[in-house]
Protein backbone atom coordinates (compact mmCIF):
# COMPACT_ATOMS: atom_id res chain seq x y z
CA UNK A 1 0.00 0.00 0.00
CA UNK A 2 1.19 3.43 -1.03
CA UNK A 3 1.50 5.96 2.22
CA UNK A 4 -0.70 8.26 2.71
CA UNK A 5 -0.31 11.81 1.21
CA UNK A 6 -1.41 13.14 4.29
CA UNK A 7 1.89 12.07 6.86
CA UNK A 8 3.78 15.44 5.55
CA UNK A 9 0.92 17.00 7.43
CA UNK A 10 1.92 15.42 10.86
CA UNK A 11 5.29 17.24 11.64
CA UNK A 12 4.50 17.78 15.05
CA UNK A 13 4.81 13.89 15.77
CA UNK A 14 7.74 12.18 16.81
CA UNK A 15 10.21 11.49 13.97
CA UNK A 16 10.05 9.52 11.87
CA UNK A 17 6.60 8.51 11.55
CA UNK A 18 6.07 5.20 10.90
CA UNK A 19 2.47 4.15 9.30
CA UNK A 20 1.27 0.95 10.33
CA UNK A 21 -0.74 -1.28 8.41
CA UNK A 22 -2.27 -4.76 8.37
CA UNK A 23 0.94 -6.60 7.21
CA UNK A 24 2.92 -4.28 10.00
CA UNK A 25 0.28 -4.02 12.92
CA UNK A 26 2.27 -7.23 15.01
CA UNK A 27 4.95 -4.96 15.22
CA UNK A 28 2.99 -2.12 17.01
CA UNK A 29 3.89 -0.76 20.61
CA UNK A 30 2.53 -2.72 23.35
CA UNK A 31 2.88 -0.29 25.92
CA UNK A 32 -0.56 2.20 26.65
CA UNK A 33 -1.19 5.26 24.77
CA UNK A 34 -2.97 6.77 22.07
CA UNK A 35 -2.88 6.35 18.12
CA UNK A 36 -4.12 8.47 15.04
CA UNK A 37 -5.92 6.12 12.57
CA UNK A 38 -5.75 7.17 8.83
CA UNK A 39 -8.64 5.92 6.45
CA UNK A 40 -9.55 6.92 3.14
CA UNK A 41 -12.54 6.63 1.69
CA UNK A 42 -12.76 6.47 -2.54
CA UNK A 43 -16.77 7.94 -2.21
CA UNK A 44 -18.90 9.15 0.10
CA UNK A 45 -19.03 6.65 2.88
CA UNK A 46 -22.22 6.33 4.64
CA UNK A 47 -22.20 4.91 8.60
CA UNK A 48 -24.42 5.23 11.47
CA UNK A 49 -23.98 7.28 14.49
CA UNK A 50 -25.78 8.06 17.18
CA UNK A 51 -29.10 6.09 15.64
CA UNK A 52 -28.47 8.80 12.66
CA UNK A 53 -27.10 8.04 9.29
CA UNK A 54 -23.98 9.75 7.97
CA UNK A 55 -22.67 10.45 4.71
CA UNK A 56 -18.63 11.26 5.05
CA UNK A 57 -17.49 12.64 1.71
CA UNK A 58 -14.94 10.29 -0.29
CA UNK A 59 -11.37 11.14 1.06
CA UNK A 60 -8.90 11.14 3.42
CA UNK A 61 -10.07 11.06 7.55
CA UNK A 62 -8.19 11.57 10.70
CA UNK A 63 -9.51 9.98 14.30
CA UNK A 64 -7.43 10.06 17.35
CA UNK A 65 -8.58 7.11 19.79
CA UNK A 66 -6.76 5.82 22.93
CA UNK A 67 -5.43 2.43 24.20
CA UNK A 68 -5.36 2.38 28.11
CA UNK A 69 -6.54 -0.82 28.05
CA UNK A 70 -5.83 -4.69 28.65
CA UNK A 71 -2.82 -5.22 25.70
CA UNK A 72 -2.60 -1.53 25.06
CA UNK A 73 -1.79 0.02 21.55
CA UNK A 74 -0.71 -3.32 19.95
CA UNK A 75 -4.20 -5.01 20.78
CA UNK A 76 -6.15 -1.98 19.96
CA UNK A 77 -4.69 -1.69 16.17
CA UNK A 78 -5.19 -5.63 15.70
CA UNK A 79 -8.61 -5.10 16.72
CA UNK A 80 -9.06 -1.97 14.05
CA UNK A 81 -7.07 -3.89 11.14
CA UNK A 82 -9.27 -6.92 11.67
CA UNK A 83 -11.87 -7.48 9.18
CA UNK A 84 -13.84 -10.18 11.16
CA UNK A 85 -14.58 -8.06 14.02
CA UNK A 86 -18.30 -7.30 15.89
CA UNK A 87 -18.82 -3.63 15.30
CA UNK A 88 -19.16 -2.46 18.60
CA UNK A 89 -17.22 1.18 18.50
CA UNK A 90 -18.51 3.61 16.42
CA UNK A 91 -14.68 4.17 14.86
CA UNK A 92 -15.41 -0.12 14.10
CA UNK A 93 -18.09 0.84 11.44
CA UNK A 94 -15.82 3.25 9.50
CA UNK A 95 -12.26 0.86 9.58
CA UNK A 96 -14.62 -1.86 8.18
CA UNK A 97 -15.27 0.26 4.83
CA UNK A 98 -12.26 2.67 4.26
CA UNK A 99 -10.54 1.29 1.35
CA UNK A 100 -6.73 2.16 3.42
CA UNK A 101 -6.27 1.86 6.64
CA UNK A 102 -3.01 3.16 8.40
CA UNK A 103 -2.24 4.01 11.64
CA UNK A 104 0.27 5.94 13.56
CA UNK A 105 0.93 4.94 17.70
CA UNK A 106 2.12 7.34 20.25
CA UNK A 107 2.97 5.42 23.44
CA UNK A 108 2.21 7.58 26.54
CA UNK A 109 -0.04 9.93 24.38
CA UNK A 110 -3.38 12.06 24.73
CA UNK A 111 -6.47 11.14 21.79
CA UNK A 112 -7.36 15.15 22.98
CA UNK A 113 -3.91 16.00 22.00
CA UNK A 114 -3.85 14.53 18.99
CA UNK A 115 -7.29 16.02 17.42
CA UNK A 116 -6.32 19.46 19.33
CA UNK A 117 -2.76 19.33 17.22
CA UNK A 118 -4.18 17.99 14.10
CA UNK A 119 -7.31 20.88 14.06
CA UNK A 120 -4.49 23.52 15.05
CA UNK A 121 -2.30 22.41 12.04
CA UNK A 122 -4.97 24.14 10.13
CA UNK A 123 -4.68 20.93 7.59
CA UNK A 124 -7.42 19.00 9.41
CA UNK A 125 -11.05 19.90 10.18
CA UNK A 126 -13.63 18.28 12.67
CA UNK A 127 -15.66 16.09 10.80
CA UNK A 128 -18.75 15.11 12.91
CA UNK A 129 -19.82 16.94 15.96
CA UNK A 130 -19.06 14.47 18.90
CA UNK A 131 -17.40 11.41 16.84
CA UNK A 132 -15.27 9.36 19.22
CA UNK A 133 -15.27 12.29 22.15
CA UNK A 134 -18.45 11.72 23.64
CA UNK A 135 -16.61 11.22 26.96
CA UNK A 136 -14.59 14.32 26.25
CA UNK A 137 -15.58 17.80 27.11
CA UNK A 138 -13.12 19.62 25.41
CA UNK A 139 -12.87 18.07 21.64
CA UNK A 140 -15.53 18.73 19.03
CA UNK A 141 -15.29 15.68 17.59
CA UNK A 142 -11.82 12.71 17.69
CA UNK A 143 -12.67 12.12 13.52
CA UNK A 144 -11.24 14.76 11.15
CA UNK A 145 -11.34 15.44 7.99
CA UNK A 146 -7.91 16.20 5.59
CA UNK A 147 -8.35 19.32 4.24
CA UNK A 148 -4.44 19.23 2.37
Amino acid sequence: MPVPPLLGSLEWLPQPIRAIDAETVDAAPVGKGAYLLLMHFATPAGFTHKHARHVLDGGWYAYAGSAYGPGGIRARLRRHFRHDKKLHWHVDHLTAIARQLYAVALEGGSECAIAESLIGSGVFLPSLKGFGSSDCHSCQSHLLKWNG
